[in-house]
């Protein structure tokens, strides 16, 4: 690359353009247009947390922590009367209990309150409620199922509450 000057018609001098050697890319307009689109996205997201279940609305009750709760989730299936059971809050796989035995899934159940309530799992904290949300759309039947199993366990003296989770009205 040389600074060499061009001599123009009329006089004119003009030095002569340099070319950028290769390799040097401007990535200016691009970190501009990447914060660019991250505003755009984070103005136009939703960031009321949705809940993994539809839950019907509750007329009347309070709020409760999940943080000393042991959850449980249940979604309804596509069987007719069956529920899925996530032994956790929220839909995770991982978490999934036994849904071809009954009695199997209801022994699950009660080893994860059992656990829950020692403070063996999740955070090392004794639990003290039991918070069992369910999807509208299961019935009843189900809901007491695991109702049932989960107070079986020996832990059923320290439980001090078992909620069953509602959507609060809008």
């Amino acid at each position: 690359m040389s600074d060499e000057l061009i001599e123009l018609e009329e006089g004119e001098i003009m030095p002569a353009r340099k070319r950028p050697q290769e390799g040097d890319l401007d990535i200016t307009p691009m970190i501009d247009i990447t914060f660019l689109l991250l505003i755009f996205f984070i103005v136009t997201s939703n960031l009321q947390q949705q809940t993994a279940a539809q839950m019907p609305q509750a007329k009347h009750g309070t709020t409760v922590s999940s943080l000393d709760s042991a959850v449980i989730t249940m979604t309804a299936s596509e069987a007719e009367g069956r529920a899925v059971v996530y032994l956790a809050d929220g839909i995770n796989p991982e978490a999934r209990a036994e849904s071809n035995d009954l009695n199997r899934q209801e022994e699950e159940i009660t080893e994860y309150v059992e656990r829950s309530f020692a403070g063996t799992i999740e955070s090392g904290v004794p639990k003290r409620h039991l918070l069992i949300k369910a999807d509208g759309k299961v019935p009843y039947g189900e809901v007491e199922r695991v109702a049932l199993a989960a107070t079986r366990s020996g832990v059923v003296d320290s439980v001090e509450r078992l909620y069953l989770g509602v959507q609060e009205k809008q």
